[in-house]
């Protein structure tokens, strides 16, 4: 999705006039992804897919998934067309095991954590990194983001597992467990923060959204949807007078 691309003799002098402050870059592996976070303290930006990345305004709690292919940005709202409410039958909890080891260069405390007395896995957390200038704002943007997402399920959450959705609740637990640097699932590696990068120079456009895009909402999106299954109902329809 998001590739480095290093430039060389003018190209990098030009590149280095359009800084701006100092920012955060964490890479973090997933089971089959690397995702790449940046953020500046004001913003934030992550991959989403190969095709999409993120962009998350800490202030204005908005969270932009950006398609430069389709040239169009889906602003996620919060969800009123599925109905319902993810996350009130979901009770998890936090327990401490005691030290993990260090990762990406920063000691861990091990916590088992669990969704309606079901055993979910394993975090190890750093609160020593969670203390870091900017982490928590990051932190809670990523929550952010997570609970527009559960938002959009609504009534659809009740066929989720308690514990896919426990992951998605894992950072009401970050001021006991600090920052959730790696989580393990059954002993198997789930994912695992690999780097950190801290005082990075970001370039100035890293979460600039081209005017010309197009904007849409999650609602808009789905009411499309079925505008479109509603001019193929004749068909169906008909087919199905077909098949008694």
């Amino acid at each position: 999705m998001i590739k480095l691309i290093q430039f060389a003799g003018i190209a990098s002098l030009l590149a280095c006039a359009n800084i701006v402050s100092a920012g955060t870059v964490i890479q973090i592996q997933n089971a089959d992804s690397m995702v790449t976070i940046l953020t500046d303290g004001k913003f934030a930006r992550m991959n989403v897919s190969a095709d999409e990345y993120a962009i998350v305004d800490y202030s204005r709690q908005t969270v932009k998934i950006v398609n430069p292919k389709m040239r169009q940005v889906m602003l996620l709202d919060d969800g009123r067309a599925a109905g319902g409410n993810p996350g009130s039958r979901l009770r998890t909890s936090v327990k401490k095991l005691g030290k993990g080891v260090v990762i990406a260069g920063y000691p861990t405390q091990k916590y088992a954590y669990s969704a309606n007395g079901k055993s979910c896995g394993v975090i190890y957390g750093s609160a020593e990194l969670y203390q870091k200038k900017g982490i928590k704002a990051l932190l809670l943007a990523v929550d952010n983001i997570l609970e527009k997402q559960q938002a959009m399920l609504g009534g659809f959450a009740s066929m989720m597992d308690d514990c896919t959705l426990a992951d998605m609740n894992i950072g009401r637990h970050v001021n006991t467990t600090g920052v959730p640097m790696r989580t393990e699932k059954n002993g198997v590696l789930d994912s695992e923060i690999k780097s950190i990068k801290l005082g990075v120079s970001l370039p100035a456009d890293t979460f600039v959204i081209p005017a010309s895009y197009k904007t849409v909402t999650m609602e808009q999106q789905i009411r499309e949807a079925r505008e479109q299954m509603q001019q193929y109902q004749p068909q169906i329809q008909q087919m199905m007078r077909q098949y008694p």
